[in-house]
């Protein structure tokens, strides 16, 4: 995927990090607007496959634990440095 790609999320499913991050800024639930497509703010960005998975575990753990900050801070912390 390029970054010309990240620019136009029409048809790209939301990415699952992002749609977690989402949630958790949202009280713990998934926001209404959001559906199967992907918006701005939720359209998939070019990571390291373990970066993610690091990260998805700590998201899923905060979220046993009922603590968005817990996994909003995961999210914001595995953020590849070179990507603004």
């Amino acid at each position: 995927m390029t970054d010309q790609d990240n620019d136009k999320p029409e048809g790209q499913r939301p990415e699952a990090l992002r749609t977690f991050e989402a949630a958790a800024r949202a009280g713990g639930k998934k926001p209404d607007d959001q559906g199967l497509t992907a918006k701005p703010d939720t359209a998939p960005l070019p990571d390291s496959l373990k970066r993610e998975e690091v990260t998805a575990t700590k998201v899923l753990q905060a979220g046993v634990k009922h603590d968005p900050h817990a996994a909003t801070e995961a999210v914001q912390t595995s953020k590849d440095p070179r990507i603004p």
